[in-house]
Protein backbone atom coordinates (compact mmCIF):
# COMPACT_ATOMS: atom_id res chain seq x y z
CA UNK A 1 0.00 0.00 0.00
CA UNK A 2 1.27 3.40 -0.24
CA UNK A 3 0.58 6.05 2.63
CA UNK A 4 0.98 10.21 1.80
CA UNK A 5 1.60 11.77 5.62
CA UNK A 6 -0.59 14.57 5.90
CA UNK A 7 1.93 17.74 7.48
CA UNK A 8 -0.27 20.55 7.34
CA UNK A 9 -0.13 23.14 10.40
CA UNK A 10 -4.35 23.25 10.63
CA UNK A 11 -6.81 21.14 11.09
CA UNK A 12 -8.81 22.53 7.96
CA UNK A 13 -5.90 22.05 5.78
CA UNK A 14 -4.78 18.92 7.34
CA UNK A 15 -8.60 17.85 6.32
CA UNK A 16 -8.37 19.18 2.91
CA UNK A 17 -4.72 17.56 2.05
CA UNK A 18 -6.04 14.10 3.09
CA UNK A 19 -9.21 14.51 0.87
CA UNK A 20 -6.82 15.26 -1.79
CA UNK A 21 -4.26 12.51 -0.80
CA UNK A 22 -6.80 9.74 -0.55
CA UNK A 23 -7.46 10.27 -4.20
CA UNK A 24 -4.18 8.81 -4.71
CA UNK A 25 -3.11 6.98 -1.55
CA UNK A 26 -4.45 3.51 0.01
CA UNK A 27 -4.57 5.37 3.52
CA UNK A 28 -2.63 8.65 4.99
CA UNK A 29 -0.60 9.34 7.53
CA UNK A 30 -2.00 12.44 10.00
CA UNK A 31 0.97 14.14 11.15
CA UNK A 32 -0.67 15.59 14.55
CA UNK A 33 2.95 16.91 16.13
CA UNK A 34 2.42 19.44 12.87
CA UNK A 35 -0.86 20.53 13.63
CA UNK A 36 -1.12 23.74 15.76
CA UNK A 37 -5.16 24.06 16.37
CA UNK A 38 -5.21 20.01 16.51
CA UNK A 39 -8.88 18.62 16.28
CA UNK A 40 -8.96 15.18 15.87
CA UNK A 41 -12.40 14.02 16.61
CA UNK A 42 -13.14 16.81 12.91
CA UNK A 43 -10.10 15.26 11.30
CA UNK A 44 -11.20 11.10 11.91
CA UNK A 45 -14.38 12.03 11.16
CA UNK A 46 -13.48 13.35 7.63
CA UNK A 47 -11.70 9.96 6.15
CA UNK A 48 -13.15 8.00 4.12
CA UNK A 49 -9.95 6.30 3.90
CA UNK A 50 -7.86 4.46 6.64
CA UNK A 51 -5.91 6.90 8.98
CA UNK A 52 -2.17 6.85 11.29
CA UNK A 53 -2.21 8.98 13.80
CA UNK A 54 1.45 10.00 14.55
CA UNK A 55 2.49 12.45 17.16
CA UNK A 56 6.38 12.49 16.44
CA UNK A 57 8.31 14.37 19.74
CA UNK A 58 11.07 17.52 18.58
CA UNK A 59 13.60 15.21 19.99
CA UNK A 60 12.89 12.16 18.02
CA UNK A 61 13.04 14.58 14.55
CA UNK A 62 9.42 15.68 14.62
CA UNK A 63 7.54 18.67 16.16
CA UNK A 64 5.58 17.53 19.11
CA UNK A 65 6.73 19.93 22.12
CA UNK A 66 4.51 18.34 25.31
CA UNK A 67 5.04 15.96 27.38
CA UNK A 68 4.94 12.06 27.12
CA UNK A 69 2.15 12.25 29.06
CA UNK A 70 0.51 14.68 26.73
CA UNK A 71 1.69 12.64 23.91
CA UNK A 72 0.41 9.59 24.95
CA UNK A 73 -2.84 11.19 25.91
CA UNK A 74 -3.46 11.93 22.31
CA UNK A 75 -2.92 8.78 21.35
CA UNK A 76 -5.10 7.16 23.96
CA UNK A 77 -7.96 10.15 22.47
CA UNK A 78 -7.38 8.75 18.39
CA UNK A 79 -7.81 4.95 19.83
CA UNK A 80 -11.37 6.14 21.57
CA UNK A 81 -12.06 8.22 18.37
CA UNK A 82 -11.86 5.29 16.05
CA UNK A 83 -8.13 5.69 14.09
CA UNK A 84 -7.66 2.97 11.89
CA UNK A 85 -3.53 2.77 13.28
CA UNK A 86 -1.64 4.59 15.95
CA UNK A 87 2.16 4.89 15.70
CA UNK A 88 3.58 4.43 19.23
CA UNK A 89 7.76 5.31 19.31
CA UNK A 90 9.54 2.40 20.86
CA UNK A 91 10.85 5.07 22.84
CA UNK A 92 7.92 5.89 24.37
CA UNK A 93 7.87 4.86 28.54
CA UNK A 94 3.87 3.63 27.91
CA UNK A 95 4.32 1.22 25.38
CA UNK A 96 3.23 -1.68 26.92
CA UNK A 97 0.05 0.24 28.40
CA UNK A 98 -1.02 2.02 24.66
CA UNK A 99 -0.59 -1.20 22.80
CA UNK A 100 -3.02 -3.04 25.31
CA UNK A 101 -5.15 0.43 25.41
CA UNK A 102 -5.50 -0.23 21.17
CA UNK A 103 -9.12 -2.01 20.71
CA UNK A 104 -9.73 -2.08 17.61
CA UNK A 105 -6.95 0.49 16.55
CA UNK A 106 -3.86 -1.52 15.29
CA UNK A 107 -0.90 -0.13 17.14
CA UNK A 108 2.50 0.09 14.92
CA UNK A 109 5.62 0.52 17.11
CA UNK A 110 8.67 2.66 15.32
CA UNK A 111 12.01 2.83 15.45
CA UNK A 112 13.93 5.87 13.60
CA UNK A 113 17.60 5.89 13.47
CA UNK A 114 18.04 9.30 11.19
CA UNK A 115 22.12 9.04 11.19
CA UNK A 116 22.71 5.62 10.15
CA UNK A 117 21.73 1.76 9.21
CA UNK A 118 22.85 0.22 12.28
CA UNK A 119 23.52 -3.81 12.01
CA UNK A 120 21.39 -4.79 14.86
CA UNK A 121 17.74 -4.23 12.80
CA UNK A 122 16.85 -8.03 13.57
CA UNK A 123 17.13 -7.57 16.66
CA UNK A 124 15.29 -4.27 16.69
CA UNK A 125 12.90 -5.93 14.91
CA UNK A 126 12.18 -9.07 17.85
CA UNK A 127 11.73 -6.72 20.70
CA UNK A 128 9.16 -4.71 19.01
CA UNK A 129 7.53 -7.98 18.62
CA UNK A 130 7.87 -9.15 21.68
CA UNK A 131 6.30 -5.87 22.96
CA UNK A 132 3.31 -7.02 21.11
CA UNK A 133 2.71 -4.87 18.12
CA UNK A 134 0.51 -5.28 15.35
CA UNK A 135 2.96 -3.69 12.80
CA UNK A 136 6.68 -3.59 13.39
CA UNK A 137 8.06 -0.54 11.70
CA UNK A 138 12.04 0.47 11.10
CA UNK A 139 13.01 3.66 9.14
CA UNK A 140 16.72 3.78 9.36
CA UNK A 141 18.86 6.90 7.40
CA UNK A 142 20.87 5.08 4.07
CA UNK A 143 24.98 6.00 4.26
CA UNK A 144 25.23 4.02 1.28
CA UNK A 145 23.35 2.21 -1.38
CA UNK A 146 24.09 -0.96 0.19
CA UNK A 147 22.07 -0.25 3.65
CA UNK A 148 18.71 -1.10 1.47
CA UNK A 149 19.48 -4.47 1.16
CA UNK A 150 19.82 -4.84 4.97
CA UNK A 151 16.22 -3.43 4.78
CA UNK A 152 15.24 -5.45 2.30
CA UNK A 153 16.26 -8.88 4.57
CA UNK A 154 14.46 -7.28 7.35
CA UNK A 155 11.14 -7.99 5.35
CA UNK A 156 11.97 -10.95 3.99
CA UNK A 157 13.13 -12.79 7.71
CA UNK A 158 9.71 -10.77 9.17
CA UNK A 159 7.29 -13.36 10.54
CA UNK A 160 5.02 -10.15 11.27
CA UNK A 161 3.52 -7.08 9.01
CA UNK A 162 6.10 -4.57 9.10
CA UNK A 163 7.10 -1.77 7.35
CA UNK A 164 10.85 -0.91 6.44
CA UNK A 165 12.47 1.57 4.64
CA UNK A 166 15.57 3.76 4.17
CA UNK A 167 15.61 7.27 4.44
CA UNK A 168 17.65 9.70 2.29
CA UNK A 169 18.66 10.06 -1.38
CA UNK A 170 20.44 7.05 -1.19
CA UNK A 171 17.59 5.46 0.16
CA UNK A 172 14.83 6.20 -2.19
CA UNK A 173 14.97 2.71 -3.97
CA UNK A 174 13.78 1.21 -0.71
CA UNK A 175 10.42 3.51 -0.78
CA UNK A 176 10.15 1.59 -4.51
CA UNK A 177 11.25 -2.01 -3.85
CA UNK A 178 10.43 -2.54 -0.52
CA UNK A 179 6.44 -3.00 -0.82
CA UNK A 180 7.04 -5.61 -3.80
CA UNK A 181 9.05 -6.92 -1.43
CA UNK A 182 6.28 -7.33 1.09
CA UNK A 183 6.59 -4.25 3.40
CA UNK A 184 3.44 -3.08 4.85
CA UNK A 185 3.26 -0.41 3.24
CA UNK A 186 5.59 2.83 1.68
CA UNK A 187 5.43 6.26 2.88
CA UNK A 188 5.68 8.82 -0.72
CA UNK A 189 4.47 12.82 -0.12
CA UNK A 190 1.42 14.17 -1.09
CA UNK A 191 3.74 16.30 -3.33
CA UNK A 192 7.17 17.55 -3.97
CA UNK A 193 7.74 19.81 -0.95
CA UNK A 194 5.24 18.16 1.21
CA UNK A 195 8.03 15.20 2.58
CA UNK A 196 7.62 14.52 5.99
CA UNK A 197 11.14 12.58 5.58
CA UNK A 198 13.90 12.44 3.78
CA UNK A 199 13.91 10.88 0.45
CA UNK A 200 10.31 10.39 0.19
CA UNK A 201 8.87 10.10 -3.40
CA UNK A 202 5.65 12.14 -4.47
CA UNK A 203 2.83 8.77 -4.10
CA UNK A 204 1.60 9.68 -7.47
CA UNK A 205 5.39 9.00 -8.79
CA UNK A 206 5.51 5.72 -6.89
CA UNK A 207 1.65 4.73 -8.21
CA UNK A 208 1.56 5.73 -11.63
CA UNK A 209 5.41 5.56 -12.85
CA UNK A 210 6.89 2.83 -10.69
CA UNK A 211 3.20 1.02 -10.33
CA UNK A 212 4.63 -0.13 -6.30
CA UNK A 213 0.61 -1.61 -6.37
CA UNK A 214 0.69 -4.11 -9.20
CA UNK A 215 4.64 -5.25 -9.75
CA UNK A 216 4.22 -8.83 -8.81
CA UNK A 217 6.75 -11.16 -7.22
CA UNK A 218 9.38 -12.43 -9.51
CA UNK A 219 9.91 -9.12 -11.10
CA UNK A 220 13.22 -8.08 -13.10
CA UNK A 221 15.32 -5.01 -11.95
CA UNK A 222 16.48 -2.64 -14.04
CA UNK A 223 18.43 0.63 -13.07
CA UNK A 224 20.63 3.37 -14.38
CA UNK A 225 23.95 3.45 -12.81
CA UNK A 226 25.81 6.61 -12.33
CA UNK A 227 26.56 9.70 -10.25
CA UNK A 228 24.61 12.21 -10.68
CA UNK A 229 21.44 10.38 -11.53
CA UNK A 230 18.73 12.90 -10.03
CA UNK A 231 18.46 14.53 -13.42
CA UNK A 232 17.94 11.43 -15.43
CA UNK A 233 14.56 10.69 -17.13
CA UNK A 234 15.12 6.94 -18.09
CA UNK A 235 12.76 5.57 -15.00
CA UNK A 236 10.03 7.90 -16.47
CA UNK A 237 10.17 5.91 -20.37
CA UNK A 238 10.85 2.37 -19.29
CA UNK A 239 8.52 1.90 -16.39
CA UNK A 240 5.26 3.09 -18.58
CA UNK A 241 6.76 1.09 -21.21
CA UNK A 242 7.04 -2.15 -19.09
CA UNK A 243 3.26 -1.65 -18.19
CA UNK A 244 2.94 -1.03 -22.14
CA UNK A 245 4.15 -4.33 -22.93
CA UNK A 246 3.05 -5.81 -20.11
CA UNK A 247 6.44 -7.14 -18.78
CA UNK A 248 6.60 -7.91 -14.83
CA UNK A 249 9.94 -5.57 -14.31
CA UNK A 250 10.78 -2.08 -12.86
CA UNK A 251 13.35 0.82 -13.74
CA UNK A 252 15.33 2.77 -10.99
CA UNK A 253 18.14 5.24 -10.56
CA UNK A 254 21.27 3.82 -8.51
CA UNK A 255 23.10 6.92 -7.17
CA UNK A 256 26.10 5.01 -6.95
CA UNK A 257 29.35 6.54 -5.19
CA UNK A 258 31.23 3.15 -4.74
CA UNK A 259 31.23 0.97 -7.89
CA UNK A 260 33.13 -1.70 -6.02
CA UNK A 261 30.16 -1.72 -3.38
CA UNK A 262 27.27 -1.88 -5.89
CA UNK A 263 28.41 -4.43 -8.31
CA UNK A 264 29.22 -6.66 -4.95
CA UNK A 265 26.03 -6.33 -3.67
CA UNK A 266 24.04 -5.43 -6.43
CA UNK A 267 25.34 -7.28 -9.43
CA UNK A 268 22.75 -10.38 -9.01
CA UNK A 269 19.80 -7.99 -8.10
CA UNK A 270 19.53 -6.00 -11.99
CA UNK A 271 18.74 -7.69 -14.94
CA UNK A 272 19.68 -5.14 -17.17
CA UNK A 273 21.75 -1.88 -16.37
CA UNK A 274 21.81 1.39 -18.37
CA UNK A 275 25.35 3.30 -17.13
CA UNK A 276 26.32 6.18 -17.26
CA UNK A 277 29.30 8.85 -16.57
CA UNK A 278 31.36 8.35 -14.29
CA UNK A 279 31.34 4.35 -14.68
CA UNK A 280 31.39 3.67 -18.28
CA UNK A 281 34.62 2.22 -18.16
CA UNK A 282 34.60 1.01 -14.65
CA UNK A 283 32.52 -2.29 -15.44
CA UNK A 284 34.61 -3.94 -17.81
CA UNK A 285 35.67 -6.16 -15.29
CA UNK A 286 32.59 -7.65 -14.40
CA UNK A 287 31.73 -8.40 -18.44
CA UNK A 288 31.95 -11.87 -19.86
CA UNK A 289 31.52 -10.57 -23.18
CA UNK A 290 31.29 -6.87 -25.10
CA UNK A 291 30.02 -6.52 -28.61
CA UNK A 292 32.64 -5.12 -31.46
CA UNK A 293 31.23 -1.39 -31.60
CA UNK A 294 31.27 -1.29 -27.80
CA UNK A 295 35.19 -2.49 -27.91
CA UNK A 296 36.16 0.26 -30.59
CA UNK A 297 34.59 2.83 -28.58
CA UNK A 298 36.32 1.85 -25.37
CA UNK A 299 33.16 2.39 -23.11
CA UNK A 300 29.56 0.80 -21.81
CA UNK A 301 26.36 1.96 -21.67
CA UNK A 302 24.24 -0.73 -21.79
CA UNK A 303 24.49 -4.60 -19.66
CA UNK A 304 22.73 -7.36 -20.36
CA UNK A 305 22.40 -10.67 -18.17
CA UNK A 306 21.07 -13.46 -19.71
CA UNK A 307 21.02 -16.88 -18.08
CA UNK A 308 24.21 -15.81 -16.13
CA UNK A 309 25.95 -14.12 -19.18
CA UNK A 310 26.75 -10.54 -18.88
CA UNK A 311 27.21 -8.41 -22.18
CA UNK A 312 28.33 -5.21 -21.94
CA UNK A 313 26.62 -2.73 -25.21
CA UNK A 314 26.61 0.78 -26.50
CA UNK A 315 23.85 1.90 -27.94
CA UNK A 316 24.99 5.63 -28.31
CA UNK A 317 25.85 4.22 -31.78
CA UNK A 318 21.88 3.26 -32.52
CA UNK A 319 21.32 6.84 -30.77
CA UNK A 320 23.14 8.56 -32.98
CA UNK A 321 23.21 6.58 -36.13
CA UNK A 322 19.12 5.22 -36.19
CA UNK A 323 17.71 8.97 -36.41
CA UNK A 324 20.29 10.13 -39.55
CA UNK A 325 19.24 7.26 -41.33
CA UNK A 326 15.67 7.96 -41.16
CA UNK A 327 16.36 11.09 -42.94
CA UNK A 328 19.25 10.59 -45.45
CA UNK A 329 21.53 7.77 -46.06
CA UNK A 330 25.35 8.28 -44.64
CA UNK A 331 27.25 5.77 -47.59
CA UNK A 332 29.04 8.12 -49.30
CA UNK A 333 27.87 11.03 -47.69
CA UNK A 334 30.15 13.75 -46.63
CA UNK A 335 29.82 13.99 -42.68
CA UNK A 336 31.84 16.85 -40.00
CA UNK A 337 31.84 16.15 -36.57
CA UNK A 338 32.16 19.00 -33.73
CA UNK A 339 33.96 16.99 -30.52
CA UNK A 340 36.21 14.35 -29.57
CA UNK A 341 34.73 12.79 -26.57
CA UNK A 342 32.88 9.58 -25.71
CA UNK A 343 29.64 10.59 -27.78
CA UNK A 344 31.60 11.95 -30.57
CA UNK A 345 33.35 8.74 -30.65
CA UNK A 346 30.39 6.93 -30.96
CA UNK A 347 29.27 8.62 -33.58
CA UNK A 348 32.43 8.37 -35.60
CA UNK A 349 32.66 4.91 -35.18
CA UNK A 350 28.95 4.77 -36.37
CA UNK A 351 29.53 7.21 -39.04
CA UNK A 352 32.85 4.99 -40.54
CA UNK A 353 30.54 2.00 -40.16
CA UNK A 354 28.13 3.16 -43.16
CA UNK A 355 30.52 3.92 -45.00
CA UNK A 356 30.38 7.91 -44.68
CA UNK A 357 32.99 10.00 -45.29
CA UNK A 358 34.20 11.77 -41.86
CA UNK A 359 36.09 14.70 -40.59
CA UNK A 360 36.11 15.66 -37.07
CA UNK A 361 36.88 18.85 -35.76
CA UNK A 362 37.40 19.97 -32.38
CA UNK A 363 38.66 23.13 -29.93
CA UNK A 364 41.43 20.98 -28.92
CA UNK A 365 42.98 19.80 -32.29
CA UNK A 366 45.20 17.01 -30.82
CA UNK A 367 41.58 15.20 -29.43
CA UNK A 368 40.51 15.03 -32.98
CA UNK A 369 44.31 14.02 -33.98
CA UNK A 370 43.59 11.14 -31.72
CA UNK A 371 40.42 9.92 -32.64
CA UNK A 372 40.79 10.33 -36.20
CA UNK A 373 43.82 8.40 -36.25
CA UNK A 374 41.99 5.20 -34.36
CA UNK A 375 39.57 5.25 -36.82
CA UNK A 376 40.83 5.83 -40.00
CA UNK A 377 39.46 9.55 -41.13
CA UNK A 378 40.22 13.11 -41.42
CA UNK A 379 40.45 15.56 -38.67
CA UNK A 380 41.14 19.53 -37.81
CA UNK A 381 40.44 22.84 -35.40
CA UNK A 382 37.02 24.03 -35.37
CA UNK A 383 37.77 27.04 -37.72
CA UNK A 384 38.21 24.22 -40.65
CA UNK A 385 34.64 24.26 -40.84
CA UNK A 386 34.22 27.34 -42.56
CA UNK A 387 36.29 25.74 -45.80
CA UNK A 388 34.80 22.11 -45.84
CA UNK A 389 31.84 21.04 -48.01
CA UNK A 390 29.68 19.33 -45.92
CA UNK A 391 26.06 16.96 -46.24
CA UNK A 392 26.04 16.52 -42.27
CA UNK A 393 26.88 18.34 -39.65
CA UNK A 394 27.06 16.73 -36.20
CA UNK A 395 27.78 18.84 -32.90
CA UNK A 396 28.43 16.54 -30.29
CA UNK A 397 29.91 19.59 -28.16
CA UNK A 398 28.63 20.75 -25.18
CA UNK A 399 28.60 24.08 -26.60
CA UNK A 400 24.51 25.99 -26.44
CA UNK A 401 23.85 23.47 -23.81
CA UNK A 402 21.59 24.83 -21.12
CA UNK A 403 22.31 28.03 -19.69
CA UNK A 404 24.64 28.71 -22.57
CA UNK A 405 21.48 28.61 -24.69
CA UNK A 406 22.92 31.83 -27.02
CA UNK A 407 26.34 30.15 -28.08
CA UNK A 408 26.52 27.92 -31.54
CA UNK A 409 30.04 25.56 -32.09
CA UNK A 410 30.32 27.25 -35.56
CA UNK A 411 29.76 30.55 -37.46
CA UNK A 412 25.21 29.47 -38.61
CA UNK A 413 25.50 31.82 -41.59
CA UNK A 414 27.80 28.96 -43.17
CA UNK A 415 25.02 26.40 -41.93
CA UNK A 416 22.82 25.56 -45.12
CA UNK A 417 21.46 23.16 -47.28
CA UNK A 418 22.92 20.30 -44.81
CA UNK A 419 21.04 17.61 -42.63
CA UNK A 420 22.09 19.04 -38.68
CA UNK A 421 22.30 16.62 -35.75
CA UNK A 422 22.73 18.43 -32.11
CA UNK A 423 23.20 15.65 -29.27
CA UNK A 424 22.08 18.77 -27.23
CA UNK A 425 18.81 17.57 -25.00
CA UNK A 426 18.27 20.75 -23.21
CA UNK A 427 17.09 22.61 -25.11
CA UNK A 428 15.57 20.32 -27.31
CA UNK A 429 16.15 22.94 -29.87
CA UNK A 430 19.26 24.84 -29.85
CA UNK A 431 20.78 28.16 -31.39
CA UNK A 432 22.37 25.57 -33.92
CA UNK A 433 19.08 23.94 -34.70
CA UNK A 434 17.35 27.12 -34.86
CA UNK A 435 19.48 29.13 -37.26
CA UNK A 436 20.13 25.46 -39.25
CA UNK A 437 16.12 25.18 -39.75
CA UNK A 438 16.11 29.06 -40.87
CA UNK A 439 18.69 27.87 -43.02
CA UNK A 440 16.85 25.35 -44.84
CA UNK A 441 18.36 22.62 -43.08
CA UNK A 442 16.92 19.49 -42.31
CA UNK A 443 17.37 19.14 -38.17
CA UNK A 444 17.22 16.40 -35.57
CA UNK A 445 17.49 17.51 -32.00
CA UNK A 446 19.43 15.61 -29.50
CA UNK A 447 16.08 13.90 -28.06
CA UNK A 448 15.88 11.83 -30.77
CA UNK A 449 19.11 10.70 -29.61
CA UNK A 450 17.82 9.76 -26.73
CA UNK A 451 14.58 7.91 -28.31
CA UNK A 452 16.55 5.61 -30.37
CA UNK A 453 19.28 5.18 -27.50
CA UNK A 454 16.29 4.13 -24.99
CA UNK A 455 14.66 1.83 -27.68
CA UNK A 456 18.02 0.21 -28.44
CA UNK A 457 18.50 -0.61 -24.28
CA UNK A 458 14.82 -1.81 -24.19
CA UNK A 459 15.14 -3.95 -27.52
CA UNK A 460 18.50 -5.64 -25.55
CA UNK A 461 16.78 -6.28 -22.56
CA UNK A 462 13.15 -7.80 -23.58
CA UNK A 463 13.59 -8.77 -27.03
CA UNK A 464 10.88 -6.43 -28.15
CA UNK A 465 11.58 -3.56 -30.73
CA UNK A 466 9.40 -0.66 -28.97
CA UNK A 467 7.10 1.66 -30.91
CA UNK A 468 8.87 5.19 -30.53
CA UNK A 469 5.13 6.56 -31.06
CA UNK A 470 4.87 4.78 -28.08
CA UNK A 471 8.20 6.40 -26.30
CA UNK A 472 7.33 10.22 -27.44
CA UNK A 473 3.63 9.56 -26.21
CA UNK A 474 5.01 8.67 -22.97
CA UNK A 475 7.40 11.35 -22.93
CA UNK A 476 5.39 13.90 -23.33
Amino acid sequence: MICIPIVSQTTEDAIKDMARAEEIADLTEIRADYIKNLDLEKILAARTKPVIVTITSKNENGRFEGTEKERTALLRQAVDLGADYIDISIKCPELSDLIKYCKDTKSIVSYHNYDETSGNLQEISQKIERAGADIIKIATFAKKLSDNLKIFELIRRSSKDIIAICMGELGEISRILAPIYGSYLTFGSLEIGSESAPGQIPAHILRDVYRVNEVEQGFDVYGLIGNPVNKSRGYLLFNPLFKYYNINGIYLNFRVEDIDDFTRYFQGLLTGFSITMPFKEALFHILNDITPEAEKIGAINTIVKDRGKITGHNTDIAGIINPLIEKVPLKGKTVTLLGAGGAARAAAVGIMAKDGKLTILNRTVSKAERLAKDLGCDFGPLSDFESIKTDILINMTSVGMMPDIDLTPVDTTLVKNMVVFDGIYNPEKTKLLIEAEKNGCTIIPGTEMFLHQAAEQFKLWTGIDPDLDVIKNILK
